[in-house]
């Protein structure tokens, strides 16, 4: 018994990092959503990029990587890839609800079918996958509500959002063939840490207002350096897992068992009181996440 538990394990490692993985992006999300009360969303983006960097690069100064290289390009387009995506992420959880941005963010996998049959010619969309990726569509129509919750820009943030994080899923498989997976997390929070120090100095000393592209910088007090280190913890424990979870296994199948931070979302905003949804939001979730899960299987 205990080592057919063991080889169950083994076999689904893949998709047991990226529940971990899922499990840290909504209480990370969480925070950040709580956060944006007094901070702006590009400031988040600095607070989640600066604390795992010091211990990326201080891993990989104790043990260098062992690598083939020679791919730097995926390792740059990863990078640019993973900073605007973290900019839409956040904006989107500044204006929107918690599940919600969580929702448009696990749409990716219906990307991902999109993006793979123009970028890699051998990927063919069987007629299920199409008749699915059309349910997704539709419920991501069904909680396109800005006259419900949020303006027209930040739904379609959120939908931008899912787009990158579908270029960055793929630009991932890719660059680990050649690279350290260490290496390919510091360049997502290194293009993220330059991105938003530019933004905060433009907008602190330019004097320009928080938005999507600038942010004025606001020194915390209190608790709120803590909180800010632990959501940048979590995100350092989304890279990791999400990577290790890549490794082990297929794409689609991650991207899968990524929905399941839609759950965590709804549980969390349960647990602080929020309540659900509505219930046209709710079908039009289920429907993204169904879309979703049914386009991943081959």
């Amino acid at each position: 018994m205990r080592t057919d538990f063991r080889k169950l394990i083994i076999r689904n490692k893949g998709i047991g990092y990226m529940l971990i993985s899922s499990l840290c992006f909504a209480l990370m999300s969480a925070i950040a959503k709580s956060m944006s009360t007094r901070f702006g969303s590009v400031e988040l983006v600095f607070f989640r990029s600066a604390v795992g960097l010091p211990f990326l690069l201080t891993s990989l100064y104790q043990k260098p990587a062992v690598q083939k290289g020679g791919k730097l390009y995926f390792i740059i387009l990863r990078g640019l890839l993973g900073a605007f995506t973290l900019y839409c992420l956040f904006y989107t959880l500044e204006h929107l609800g918690l599940s919600l941005t969580n929702t448009y963010g696990q749409a990716f996998p219906l990307f991902i079918a999109i993006f793979s049959f123009f970028i890699f010619p051998n990927e063919r969309l069987s007629t299920k996958q199409v008749l699915f990726l059309l349910v997704g569509f539709f419920g991501i129509i069904l909680i396109f509500q800005p006259e419900a919750q949020g303006q027209l820009v930040h739904h379609a943030t959120g939908i931008i959002y899912a787009m990158g994080t579908a270029l960055g899923y793929l630009a991932i498989k890719e660059a680990q063939k050649y690279y350290d997976s260490r290496w390919v997390v510091v360049s997502f929070m290194a293009a993220g840490f330059v991105a938003s120090s530019i933004s905060l100095a433009l907008g602190t000393w330019g004097d320009y207002p928080n938005s999507f592209f600038t942010g004025q910088w606001v020194t915390p007090i209190g608790w709120e350096w803590v909180w800010a280190l632990i959501m940048g913890l979590l995100a350092l424990g989304v890279q990791y897992f999400t990577t290790q979870a890549l490794l082990h296994e297929k794409t689609s199948i991650v991207g899968a068992a990524g929905n399941s931070a839609v759950l965590f979302s709804i549980l969390i905003e349960i647990s602080l009181g929020h309540g659900f949804p509505s219930a046209i939001v709710c079908i039009g979730m289920g429907l993204v996440v169904w879309g979703s899960y049914r386009v991943s299987k081959r």
